[in-house]
This record gives structure tokens, C-alpha cells and sequence, in this order.
């Protein structure tokens, strides 16, 4: 009998098998009534395939905005600590400095999204009673930078979400697919009862691998 693939196989090889018994279906006027579901399975499956891609471009494209505000964020705190630094004469134990960092700038910058918002809002108060000149200069702009980082993650994580729900979809996609295929063998077993070579003909099966010839042995010295 024919061997059907079924959802743990890629998409791209059960659409491949979809259409070869898609078309081998339309070819039988015998069998051609069974073409109709097997077409809605594919269509399903062929576009759940392209939401699913398209899902990804879309988390790609946020990922790359949020790793952009980010970078922004962290480079603009990195400033901002050299500045306090040379405020302290680049003494970390100095009051001054334990103040605006006490846990150190790498602590901060290991947060991300709402809690680095928090922390960076709760740094720019330290920051105005320790040293005014530094917070005119720098508090306006890293605080919109810590804010466009928060919404930046948080798109990006419903991005991700929706593109796990656009794979869970094709899964389920594949598996009705697969399913109709295992049905058709059915249908087509009892219009041809027996033919085993007949049957086999609606089903691509897999390429047999060439088998590489021994390699010679080696002559006697």
C-alpha cells in the first residue's frame, strides 16, 4: 500500500503530496469526485503556510526595532554612567555614585521592557538630587529611550505570539490534509479492490536514495 506522510512531515513535502493525488484524483473520472476535498485541505494548508511566513517576516522586522531601541537605551545609560563617573573623579565607592548606581550599571542593563523603565525612572530621581546638570542634560532623552524600548517589547512579543498561533494553525493544517489522504486510500480501496498498483498511483511516494557502491578492497600486500 502507499505510504502517507503524515503532519510531522514539512509542509512543503505534504503539499507536494497534496497536489501529485490532487492531480492524479482529476485524472480518473472514476475518482475525480474525491479531487474536491483534497483541494480544500490544500488551499487550507498552502495558506496557512503563507500566514505562518508572513507572521515571521512580521516578528523579524519587530525584533530588529526592538534590538534597535535597545541598543539606543543601553548606549545613552553607558553615557550617562561615564559622565557620573567623571563627576565622582571615577570613584564607584563615592556616595555620589552609589546613589544613582547602587547595584552597578550592568544590573540595570540586564533588565529589559517595563522593569528597565522603572529602574531607569528611579536612576533619573537619584540622578536629579546628586547631580542637576547631568539630569537637564541627559533625563528628557532617556526616559522616552526607556519608554520606546517598553513598547518596542511589547510588540515584539505579540508578534512572536502571533506567530506561534499562525504555526499551531498550519500543524492543524497539515494534519487535516493528512487525514484526507488516509481517507481517500479508503475510498479509493473500494474502487479498485485489490489493485494495490493501481492505488499507488494517487500517492507520491519518496525518492529512493542511490546506494553508493562499496569501495574496493584493498589488494593484498
Amino acid at each position: 500500500m502507499p505510504k502517507i506522510r503524515d503532519e510531522r512531515t514539512g509542509t512543503d513535502e505534504l503539499i507536494r503530496d497534496g497536489n501529485y493525488h490532487y492531480a492524479a484524483l482529476l485524472a480518473d473520472p472514476d475518482a475525480a469526485p474525491l479531487a474536491t476535498q483534497v483541494k480544500k485541505r490544500l488551499d487550507a494548508l498552502v495558506q496557512a503556510q503563507a500566514a505562518t511566513r508572513s507572521a515571521e517576516l512580521v516578528r523579524i522586522e519587530k525584533q530588529a526595532l526592538f534590538e534597535r531601541a535597545e541598543y539606543l537605551h543601553d548606549h545613552r545609560q553607558s553615557v550617562l554612567e561615564l559622565s557620573v563617573l567623571a563627576a565622582v573623579a571615577r570613584n564607584r565607592k563615592a556616595a555620589a555614585y552609589q546613589e544613582v548606581y547602587p547595584h552597578g550599571l550592568s544590573a540595570l542593563l540586564a533588565l529589559s521592557g517595563e522593569a528597565q523603565e522603572a529602574a531607569t525612572t528611579g536612576l533619573l530621581q537619584k540622578l536629579k538630587a546628586h547631580h542637576p546638570e547631568l539630569w537637564k542634560t541627559h533625563a528628557k532623552d532617556l526616559q522616552a529611550l526607556a519608554q520606546e524600548a517598553t513598547a518596542a517589547e511589547k510588540v515584539l512579543k505579540q508578534a512572536q505570539v502571533d506567530e506561534d498561533r499562525a504555526f499551531l494553525d498550519e500543524q492543524a493544517a497539515r494534519a487535516e490534509l493528512s487525514r484526507q489522504l488516509h481517507r481517500d486510500e479508503g475510498a479509493l480501496i473500494s474502487l479498485y479492490p485489490g489493485e494495490r498498483g493501481t492505488i499507488r498511483l494517487y500517492y507520491r511516494q519518496q525518492k529512493k536514495r542511490p546506494t553508493r557502491p562499496a569501495a574496493p578492497a584493498s589488494a593484498p600486500a
